[in-house]
């Protein structure tokens, strides 16, 4: 049975990464000095968990060096979102063939599914900010290269493709950078509240930038918008110019990429607590994100609304997303963080029950959108939560590969794609929707019923 299993994994794990007793390493920091309050010692770190929301939500940011980074981190997140709008929109009206579309969007995405171990293993045995820099010098180059092209008339299909392409080697190693410098950055108790405020970022920038970057190349032209967006990579680099640098905090393995990758792979299956967290993201990325996938059929054959309507829901969908993030960003760092993010995720799989019987027996287009920003905001607040316990509970050592590893999980997407898209072939969207969030509730039960790892994390 699957539980049985889960108890047998949790029992025959050890605990080679850390000294402290189980209980002691579940609780976040160890048992924290006498006298020294319950964050392990740090300074102000009572105050900030007791004061405001608001103050609290974006208390990370007071630290100097975090707020250039999460700076430089819009900035760079802007620029690239926006060049996915460019390309995508740039292709279509060069050759009017959806299929050219589909070719360089897999440019994109194919080089991350090959580089992605090996970025995380980079991240683990180079500096983090020069990683992070030269990513957008890179990027800059590349998107003054593309305009140029454009104001010159010498631009092809096949330049966005190139482009897509090292924009997707590119990003298996500064991603994991970006996130694996954050715990260096701020103290341990403030990395869930930093680790809120980037996801944040990316939320913002995913529905800010399309609606910002299409009116700016209708006036004034696509050329200048592939200037802009090589203007806010060389603004992000100088950004983060102002971070110290972080080197490794291991020593070199003396392994090949590939032996370093086995070791990250033997370090997971050793710790329950990573294993765990990252069993609980893959889930969600299979169960849960694949709704923005089927949402242009329910809004055409349950909620029979045209274009406009779509951009209402997706934009709705986001704003939940980014209103999840500032809510994790703002909470105290409560007991039973574990318990709180497998529970999240059974009330994650109710709300798109509750989305998928409104779009299926009561299709109201204003209920549907109040409904649909309650699941993008548990889902968001779930999966931040569950990121920035991944980011503390890690083995420094071992921090850019579980990330590069917790990014790797999206290229499962298609693997709940496919029997959603299936079920909503013969039965409708809801229903699919429907299967997968009873199937995401049912394991998510599993966990918490059966392992008592998850229960007591804190």
């Amino acid at each position: 049975m699957v539980w049985n299993g889960l108890s047998r994994m949790e029992s025959m794990s050890t605990r080679p990464t850390s000294e402290a007793p189980e209980d002691a390493r579940l609780q976040g920091a160890g048992a924290p000095p006498a006298g020294r309050g319950p964050w392990g010692g740090y300074p102000g770190a009572e105050a900030e968990q007791s004061g405001p929301w608001l103050q609290r939500t974006f208390r990370s940011l007071g630290n100097t060096e975090f707020r250039f980074l999460w700076i430089g981190s819009l900035l760079a997140m802007g620029a690239m979102q926006s060049m996915a709008f460019a390309q995508g929109f740039y292709v279509y009206e060069l050759t009017g063939d959806p299929k050219l579309l589909g070719v360089v969007t897999a440019a994109n995405g194919v080089p991350g599914l090959g580089l992605s171990l090996f970025g995380g293993v980079f991240v683990d045995r180079w500096e983090k900010r020069a990683i992070i820099q030269v990513s957008q010098v890179l990027f800059a180059i590349m998107a003054l290269s593309i305009a140029l092209l454009i104001y010159t008339g010498a631009i092809h299909w096949t330049h966005l493709m190139v482009a897509a392409f090292i924009q997707g080697c590119i990003m298996p190693f500064m991603m994991p950078a970006r996130q694996a410098i954050v715990p260096q950055v701020v103290p341990r108790h403030l990395i869930m509240n930093a680790a809120a405020l980037s996801a944040m970022v990316m939320s913002a920038t995913t529905m800010a930038a399309p609606a910002i970057a299409g009116p700016f190349a209708g006036w004034m032209g696509m050329h200048m918008l592939y200037v802009l967006i090589g203007g806010m990579n060389i603004a992000s680099f100088a950004f983060t110019t102002q971070v110290h640098k972080h080197y490794p905090e291991g020593g070199p393995s003396g392994r090949s990429p590939l032996g370093d990758i086995v070791l990250g792979f033997q370090y997971i299956r050793r710790d329950t607590v990573i294993m765990l967290l990252l069993i609980m993201g893959i889930v969600q990325v299979m169960m849960m994100a694949p709704i923005r996938f089927v949402m242009p059929l329910l809004a055409r054959d349950d909620f029979n609304v045209e274009e406009a309507g779509l951009g209402f829901m997706l934009a709705v969908l986001g704003l939940g997303s980014m209103g999840g993030a500032l809510l994790v960003a703002g909470l105290k760092r409560a007991r039973y963080r574990g318990r709180l993010l497998v529970v999240s995720a059974i009330v994650s799989g109710l709300t798109l029950i509750g989305f998928a019987a409104v779009a299926e027996f009561i299709p109201l287009f204003i209920p549907g959108l109040v409904v649909l920003a309650v699941v993008g905001l548990i889902q968001s607040a779930r999966m931040t939560l569950q990121a920035s316990l991944t980011l503390e509970y890690v083995d420094p050592t071992y921090r850019g590969r579980v990330m590069s590893i917790q990014g790797l999980m999206w290229g499962l997407m298609p693997i709940g794609v496919l029997p959603l898209t299936v079920i909503a072939d013969y039965w409708g969207a809801p229903a699919g929707l429907a299967a997968l969030a009873v199937t995401f509730i049912l394991i998510a039960t599993i966990v918490l019923i059966f392992s008592p790892t998850m229960r007591r994390l804190h």
